[in-house]
This record gives structure tokens, C-alpha cells and sequence, in this order.
């Protein structure tokens, strides 16, 4: 009976720290990526029969075969330039089209410094929140736990085997999210990354040792 417990408690909440680590994988991806500038496009908007319209309704954005560089595919050729000159409207500079073949392509800016700081001060967001969810996540099943073992739902040996397994995943999956988002600032930055603190610099031996973060299986 108490491996039955054991299971219900500790299962839950290491599916759900597992789920987490997936949304993590993609949002950290998309930081500093083609994908986020794809992502701007979509906000963007034409006046189509003097009706605004988002870009994303009216065309197909993808990320371009060559690097730093979006095709945008408009469903008619009535929009093609329209939806060129509001892409260089809003200070994408280098936006070539062609009528015929329907067909934009953004050439998306080297990022300055000051854009580098603002990608590195998104993975330092994500990392706080990140693991701040992880921390609910763990102290909800403490409670749970807790109150269980008040209710004589299950004894406090079991209780204890649940909390060290939940306990040594959430310590895993912190220094996942830790090492992964000091790659990432490694890459967005290049030679001006530096660590933030000691701790930070004691972690970098490991970042060589990184595996990738597991991909969502698909349904």
C-alpha cells in the first residue's frame, strides 16, 4: 500500500517538473532566434481594403534558408509590396520582394550590444522564473505530503522516500536550468560574456559536459 502512495505523490509531481523542463527547452531556444523575429512579424499589420490586418493572417512567415533571414509567403500578390514596405516601416531595413514569385525576404539586423544585454537579460528573467516554478511545484507537494501524513493517509517513512526523490529531481533539473541558460548567454554574447559571480564561474567546467534538453515527444 505504500509503494501505491509513494508513487501517487512523487509520480505527479516529477511529471510535472518533466513537462515544465520541455516549456523551458523551447522558450530558451527562441531567445535571440530567427523564430523571434518571425514571432514580430506577426503583430505587424497592413491596411488591406482599408481594414487592418496582421501580417500573420494574410501571409506564411518561416525562417529563411539562409542565415539571419525570414521569407514571408503572401497568399496574393495584391500584398506582396504592402506587406514589404510595412516590414521596412518598422525598421527592418533590408526587405526585398518579389510580385511574381510571392515572395519577401527580411534580412534580420546584427543585433547591437545594447540588443545582446537585452537577450541576456531575458535568459536571466526566464532562469529566475524557471526555477521559482519549479519551487512551487516542489512545495506543493510538500504540502501535500505533509498534510497526508497528518491524515494518517500514509506514514511518514513513505512520506520521506517521496520527498528525497522529488528533492533530488528538482536539484537536477535547477542545475539544468542554471547550466543552460549560461550557455546560452556564452552564445548570445561571445567574447563579452563574462560569469556574474563566482558561483556561476565554478559551474563553467560543466557546460562542456551539457547534454541537450530532451525535446517534447510528439502526440
Amino acid at each position: 500500500m505504500a509503494e501505491v502512495f509513494e508513487d501517487s505523490y512523487s509520480a505527479e509531481a516529477l511529471q510535472n517538473m518533466a513537462e515544465f523542463m520541455f516549456d523551458f527547452g523551447d522558450t530558451i531556444k527562441d531567445i535571440g532566434s530567427e523564430d523571434a523575429f518571425k514571432n514580430a512579424l506577426f503583430g505587424m499589420k497592413v491596411m488591406v481594403e482599408k481594414k487592418p490586418r496582421r501580417i500573420a493572417d494574410i501571409a506564411k512567415v518561416m525562417v529563411g534558408t539562409k542565415p539571419r533571414t525570414l521569407d514571408v509567403m503572401p497568399y496574393s500578390r495584391d500584398h506582396v509590396e504592402l506587406v514589404a514596405k510595412e516590414i521596412k516601416a518598422n525598421n527592418f531595413k533590408n526587405v526585398k520582394f518579389d510580385v511574381q514569385q510571392q515572395l519577401v525576404t527580411v534580412t534580420v539586423p546584427k543585433p547591437t550590444l545594447d540588443d545582446l544585454q537585452a537577450m541576456e537579460d531575458q535568459v536571466a528573467s526566464l532562469t529566475r522564473s524557471s526555477i521559482n516554478s519549479l519551487v512551487k511545484i516542489k512545495g506543493l507537494t510538500t504540502a501535500r505530503l505533509k498534510k497526508a501524513v497528518e491524515n494518517e493517509f500514509i506514514d511518514g517513512v513513505t512520506a520521506s522516500g517521496s520527498t528525497k526523490k522529488v528533492d533530488a529531481v528538482f536539484d537536477k533539473y535547477v542545475l539544468q536550468i542554471k547550466l543552460h541558460s549560461i550557455k546560452k548567454r556564452q552564445k548570445i554574447l561571445g567574447n563579452y560574456y563574462e560569469p556574474k559571480d563566482d558561483a556561476e564561474a565554478m559551474l563553467l567546467p560543466e557546460i562542456k559536459k551539457l547534454k541537450p534538453l530532451p525535446k517534447r515527444p510528439e502526440k
